[in-house]
């Protein structure tokens, strides 16, 4: 009865219930306000849009016990699945890059293991128009930064993301630079104007004697890279000196990246899971236009989910202590009643 009288629970339910909805739903519905609108001109034709999706390393089945894994990996697919949708909406791209960490514990899972979180990502990065996706592994699915490289799982990814080691959409090729295993894919026999975009999860351009062998081979006009977790870019001439690094911090910033001049850039796209210890989640997002002569890229920011997990933790405390306190008062105030009706009995009877 108490609980239904109650104004303070009913106001406490109300707030609840409305910071649900706004967490739940309404800050993905507001995060776009905040994106820059990085849109094909409507006389270019060639332009492309391209968005690159970086360490999404859902969780597996081994790093928390269950009933809490289920709870944890709902939450975090659901995350990712969200924003994707979000970004997918919103910017319409032509080619999705991923740029390897797909999974936290691929290169440890068995087979039935890897399959299982292949379904849980196609799940997750669902796409409802016919797409260019392009797959290069990462070191939590191969192997390669705090364990031997996996040959074994290596096979398995390409069995199971059965794609050349370049793919083309429209002028543009994409080249699969493995800076984890230290190989690339060749150049083409018969040589083509292509834009080539060199896409690696590890970085590539701090490794002196493996690019200057990529770029002898392949000569890429930029390279794309995840593994860091955090948004910037390399600038270097393309004899691979003057080497810069910047920060591409959280905002509206837009990198404009002319082809023509004599300038490799490399660009780390920043994670897009919110369990990767960052707050600075998003999407990598690029157009290239003027017939392959320029790309802009920007990232997508995603909305943080930690401060809202710690809020629904700290609304159960509430309720869990309040619950408590409640009942220890009815139970204090029934024990308090018994007592005071035992001593209006008279003595005798009460002997």
């Amino acid at each position: 009865m108490y609980f239904r009288r109650s104004t303070t629970v009913k106001y406490f339910i109300a707030a609840l219930l409305a910071a649900a909805l706004y967490c739940e739903w309404l800050i993905y519905l507001v995060q776009p306000l905040y994106w820059q609108n990085l849109e094909c001109p409507s006389h270019d034709p060639s332009c492309t849009k391209i968005l690159f999706i970086a360490d999404p390393q859902i969780q597996g089945d081994e790093a928390v016990p269950p009933p809490l894994s289920y709870l944890f990996n709902w939450d975090s697919d659901r995350y990712l699945k969200t924003t994707f949708s979000v970004v997918m909406n919103h910017f319409k791209p032509d080619v999705l890059v991923y740029l390897g960490d797909l999974m936290d514990e691929g290169s440890i899972s068995t087979l039935p293991q890897f399959h299982s979180y292949v379904k849980r990502l196609s799940n997750i990065f669902d796409v409802n128009y016919p797409i260019v996706q392009v797959w290069i592994p990462g070191d939590n699915d191969i192997g390669g930064e705090n364990e031997p490289i996996k040959k074994d799982k290596i096979e398995d990814f390409k069995r199971v993301f059965q794609q050349p080691t370049v793919v083309t959409f429209r002028n543009i090729s994409f080249y699969k630079v493995n800076a984890i295993t230290y190989t690339y894919p060749k150049k083409p026999e018969i040589e083509d104007n292509n834009l080539r975009i060199g896409v690696s999860h590890y970085p590539v351009t701090n490794k002196h004697a493996f690019v200057q062998k990529v770029n002898n081979e392949i000569h890429p006009n930029i390279y794309f890279c995840a593994h860091d977790h955090e948004s910037k870019y390399v600038q270097q001439k393309k004899d691979l000196t003057q080497r810069s690094s910047h920060q591409m911090l959280a905002g509206n910033f837009v990198l404009r990246v002319p082809f023509y001049e004599d300038s490799l850039y490399e660009i780390f796209v920043p994670t897009c899971s919110y369990r990767m210890g960052t707050g600075k989640i998003g999407y990598g997002v690029a157009i290239i236009e003027s017939n392959n002569q320029e790309m802009k890229y920007t990232v997508l920011w995603s909305p943080k989910r930690f401060p809202y997990l710690f809020f629904y933790a700290g609304i159960v405390i509430v309720l869990v202590l309040y619950s408590f306190i409640f009942f220890s008062a009815r139970l204090a105030h029934k024990r308090l009643k018994s007592v005071i009706k035992s001593d209006k009995v008279p003595l005798l009877e009460r002997i």
